[in-house]
Formats: C-alpha cells, structure tokens, sequence
C-alpha cells in the first residue's frame, strides 16, 4: 500500500547537485518530485534527481516565474508543495503538509496555505532587515494556481482561500560569499529585465538615491541593526543589488541607442 501524501514536490535546479543529493531523499513522503532542469547545466544535478526516483523535465531558464509554471504543467498530483533546492521544512512543517493534505476535503475547503520562511546568511539567521515573519504561499491545489511570469520573485496565484500552517521552511540560500555574490549579480540583472518590460526608465537620481535609500530602510526601519555585522552585510548587499539593477536599466537603451543612432530615452523612473 502506497501511504505517500498525493502531493507533487516543485523544484527547480540548476547546478545544484549538492544540494539536491541532501534534499530529495527527505521527500520520500510525496508521491512525486518534479525537477526542472535548466537545460544549461552541467553539473550531476540529472543524475542524482534520477537516483532519487525524481521527474526530470528541461527547459531554458529564461525567468523563476515562466519556469515554475513550466514545471506545474507536469505535476500530475492533486496537491503541490513549491520548494527551492536550498529549503529545508523542518519537523513542524513536514507534519502540518501532512495533515493538511490527509484531512483536506475532496472540493471546498482552502486552495492553498502559507508557511513561515527563516532565512540564514552566513550560517546565522536573520531576525530583521525586512526578513522576519516571511510568510509564503507553497502549499496549493494544482488546479487552482499558476505562477506570474516574473523574471525573478515571482508569485503563485490562487483561485480561492488561502490558510495558515505551522512550522517553518529553513531558507539557506547564502552560505558562502560566492553565494551571495553571484545571487547579487543575477538578480540585479533579472530585476533590471523586468523594470524595462515594464517600460520603466531609470536616471541617474536613481543611482545615487534608491540605494542608499534601501539600505536605511533595511537597516534603521527594519532594524537590521539588531543582527550585528551580517545585518550590515545583508542591507549593503540589497543596496549594491539596487544600484546595479538600476545602472542596467539606465545604461541598456544607451548602448542600444549608441547602436542604431537614435536618442536616448528620456531619464527617470515614472
């Protein structure tokens, strides 16, 4: 008798073999993973998510929201769990998905449920800079979700109630400063992209104002102050993330302009 929960575990990989070989064998307790393979990679990453008894789908990571909502056209159970490589549910919050799904009604009922995500930097927690009480939607019926197509934090839209869980995901996502260098760099580029096909333009009051602007919202409003040297380093790293999404913004239809022979856009953000 199979006892698996009908859930299709969500992950998306990209190099990432290291830590799909510590994730996968802890979610044994779903009747299916499906992996979706950025058709760039390299690494093990295929090999250890075939091991694994995972579903390995590829596709061009051209953006987190097109992706994911690539992947939830192959999950095939009633329920979804949405995790990212780096996410860990701890005892909490593996229980709570399993009576949640187990006692869930065939139809009615809440369409999906929030759970609290911690975030580690440099093997500490961080307790504020605008991280703390992070709650997310990754619990949903497949039916009744699709994910936005942004380019990079995107969002899964539910048809229908959303509930509460206990328990936390633990979100290690930055564990060296290659880590954080590399994800500073991506997502400064991947924010950049999505400002521009919103038609947005920047100036440059932009690059000398919204950086520090967010790193004293993180670190004075938010109280990053209160966690110490890397409450410094994780507002620093926002603001350089914000400068750089930014200076792309502003110099890309410069150097396209300087292509064709057109003007520049006008600057500034509307």
């Amino acid at each position: 008798m199979d006892d698996r929960l009908p859930i299709s575990v969500l992950l998306l990989a990209a190099d990432e073999e290291t830590r799909l070989a510590t994730l996968l064998p802890g979610l044994a307790f779903a009747r299916e993973v499906v992996v979706v393979i950025d058709s760039r990679t390299t690494d093990g990453s295929r090999d250890i998510a075939a091991r694994n008894g995972a579903r390995i789908v590829e596709r061009t990571l051209d953006g987190f929201g097109p992706q994911r909502q690539f992947g939830l056209s192959h999950c095939r159970e009633p329920w979804v769990l949405w995790l990212d490589s780096d996410e860990r549910l701890d005892g909490a919050a593996l229980e709570a998905v399993r009576r949640a799904v187990a006692n869930a009604p065939a139809s009615g009922g809440p369409a999906a449920f929030r759970l609290e995500r911690r975030t580690w930097f440099l093997g500490r927690r961080i307790r504020f800079c605008g991280w703390r009480g992070e709650r997310l939607v990754r619990l949903f019926r497949r039916t009744q979700a699709r994910f936005d197509d942004a380019p990079v934090h995107e969002r899964v839209l539910i048809d229908g109630a959303i509930a509460e869980l206990p328990g936390v995901i633990e979100h290690r996502s930055y564990e060296t400063w290659a880590d954080c260098r590399d994800k500073l760099v991506r997502y400064s580029a991947a924010g950049a992209e999505r400002a521009r096909r919103a038609g947005r333009r920047a100036g440059p009051l932009d690059l000398v104002v919204r950086p520090p602007l967010r790193f004293l919202r993180m670190y004075v409003l938010q109280l990053g102050v209160l966690d110490g040297p890397r409450g410094v380093a994780v507002c620093a790293l926002a603001a350089a993330q914000v400068l750089l999404k930014y200076a792309e913004l502003w110099a890309r239809p410069l150097s396209d302009s300087s292509v064709s022979g057109s003007k520049p856009p006008p600057s500034g953000s509307p």
